[in-house]
């Protein structure tokens, strides 16, 4: 997987080796979406969101989504767009009200 950035800061999403379309996939997967409806969200066929899928985790170096999601809260890849309508995004480390 790739190496963490020193101080638990978190990195740039330019940084990973992804193109802004595998960012937009790697957004969607880690907000938990099926790659059909990642496919449905992003105007392309399952297929292709497939293949982006498989793209991203060789990138990455990782083997699954839970691992994809991991590397794009750290890259900030989930702060590079604007949420989608209707999901709240916090800090897993900050209390709710």
């Amino acid at each position: 997987m790739l190496s963490n950035s020193q101080n638990g800061h978190r990195s740039n999403p330019q940084s990973l080796p992804l193109t802004i379309r595998e960012q937009e996939v790697l957004r969607e997967l880690a907000q938990g979406n099926s790659n059909k409806k990642i496919a449905r969200t992003l105007s392309l066929s399952p297929h292709t969101v497939d293949g982006y899928v498989k793209d991203i985790y060789r990138k990455l170096g990782v083997c699954n989504r839970s691992m994809a999601t991991a590397v794009a809260f750290h890259y900030g890849v989930l702060d590079a767009f604007p949420p989608a309508l209707g999901i709240v995004q916090r800090s897993p480390y900050q209390p709710t009200a």
